[in-house]
């Protein structure tokens, strides 16, 4: 059996889940870190071209604390995901507007 993933927050300290949880459901909770912790571990914003100019390391943490703030955005948003990124025509390379 695979585990699904359901986003949801906490209100009144109860957690209330995106959507509806299957009857007698066996949960684990993991909490992430808030937006204010990780724009603390970020620090300032940075343009492209100062994250271009620091060390592998710097920038693979900046850019992994991004993907989890942006994480809960592509979680529930069938419209930011629910698509394929080539039509059969894009695949072929028919696309006349691609020349």
């Amino acid at each position: 059996m695979s585990a699904n993933i359901i986003s949801g927050v906490v209100s009144n300290g109860v957690v209330v889940p995106g959507s509806p949880l299957p009857e007698g459901a066996q949960v684990d909770i993991q909490l992430r870190p808030s937006c204010s912790d990780l724009a603390a571990t970020v620090g300032p914003r940075l343009t492209p071209g100062e994250l271009r100019k620091m060390p592998r390391a710097a920038r693979q943490a900046i850019l992994a604390a991004a993907a989890v703030l942006a994480e809960s955005d592509y979680a529930g948003d069938n419209e930011l995901t629910g698509f394929a990124a080539f039509s059969e025509e894009e695949a072929d390379g028919d696309d006349p507007e691609a020349r």
